[in-house]
């Protein structure tokens, strides 16, 4: 019979699962960090365009609708 695993050898693997899960996402980020950055820049552009470009919008084709 073998002996079961004792406890600090259940959590050490744990640990370093948890470790190698860490590591992994931090270097996908740092991969990926320029195209991170990027989307994050577009998309607060997008949102601004699309929260004042509609004012905006509303205020000019009502300002044309008056001249035509």
């Amino acid at each position: 019979m073998s002996t079961p695993p004792s406890l600090a050898d259940i959590l050490g693997q744990v640990l370093n699962a948890l470790q190698t899960i860490i590591y992994q996402v931090a270097s996908a980020i740092a991969e990926n960090a320029s195209v991170i950055a990027t989307v994050i820049v577009l998309g607060g552009l997008t949102y601004m365009v699309y929260r004042y470009g509609t004012r905006i919008f509303r205020g000019v084709s009502g300002w044309l609708r008056v001249l035509f």
